[in-house]
């Protein structure tokens, strides 16, 4: 989210497994390797390309003539940064805050961009009631591992660079993998997808071994999505990150940070090529 390009680092140590993190974290936040191209994928370019391909036909506007930023940014900068203030919290502590107070502190204070007047106090009802049932249903999770850290790591059998903003991650009582939290506003398929299978690679390459789960909170939808990755789904998620980094150019090639928008539109189109061609898999989708 080009919004939110601030790092907020918040590690908690002392079991095997965050130790691990801690060791391979200069790894993971490596600026680059000699011999391998500088191709890097960032989860939240990628994001908002699945989000609006429509907006990747026609040229970008100037910095000057750019759109007000629409309302769903507004809210996903106030909900990013509320749950990294909640969980940044001592546990017995966060229990005595309503989650209320904390976003209230980030939430718009005008209306610009939103439907209505209406449509806002909607919004922010929804964010409220149901980062309360997340956090209700978290209550099990005391210190994150990861909370609002931006992590890069390299790819050297696909070439490529994957910088990923981590939200939550913790390590359950019990378990030897990361559970790996996002929170979206507004549920979108690409971008559920897209998050997976860059995570999945990500700390398979930075950690050495996958998540034990993700979960996804769309939170206008009310929807929880849980993903459990596993070596058969790795290879799918290895083949998405290599047609996204043919869909870009080298370092060379590019003449700025941003994509184009011929980049863009390739990029969609090897997607919704990717997905026609490959036989469907086996679900590992809980909902």
């Amino acid at each position: 989210m080009p919004g939110f390009r601030q790092t907020f680092c918040y590690c908690w140590c002392g079991d095997i497994l965050i130790e691990m993190l801690q060791r391979d974290a200069y790894t993971a936040k490596a600026q680059g390797s000699d011999g391998l191209p500088e191709r890097l994928l960032e989860d939240y370019k990628l994001e908002e390309m699945l989000r609006s391909p429509h907006r990747f036909i026609r040229p970008e506007p100037s910095a000057e003539q750019r759109p007000a930023l629409q309302w769903r940014h507004r809210v996903q900068y106030a909900v990013s940064h509320a749950i990294n203030h909640f969980y940044s919290v001592d546990p017995d502590v966060r229990k005595e805050i309503p989650i209320q107070y904390v976003l209230e502190k980030w939430w718009p204070r005008k209306t610009d961009g939103f439907d209505s007047v209406l449509h806002y106090w909607d919004v922010k009802q929804k964010m409220i009631d149901e980062l309360s049932l997340a956090i209700a249903a978290n209550d099990d999770l005391k210190r994150p591992a990861i909370l609002f850290e931006q992590w890069k790591t390299e790819v050297p059998s696909l070439q490529i660079s994957l910088s990923v903003i981590f939200q939550a991650a913790w390590q359950p009582e019990g378990w030897d993998a990361l559970l790996v939290q996002k929170y979206m506003v507004v549920h979108d398929a690409n971008v559920v997808e897209a998050f997976q299978h860059m995570v999945s690679v990500f700390c398979w390459e930075a950690f050495g071994k996958l998540p034990g789960m993700i979960e996804i909170y769309c939170l206008l939808e009310g929807r929880k999505i849980r993903y459990i990755p596993g070596r058969q789904s790795l290879q799918r998620s290895m083949d998405y990150i290599r047609l996204i980094r043919d869909s870009i150019p080298i370092a060379e090639e590019q003449e700025s940070e941003h994509f184009t928008s011929k980049d863009k539109i390739r990029v969609h189109e090897e997607v919704d090529r990717w997905r026609t061609e490959r036989t469907k898999p086996q679900k590992t989708w809980l909902m």
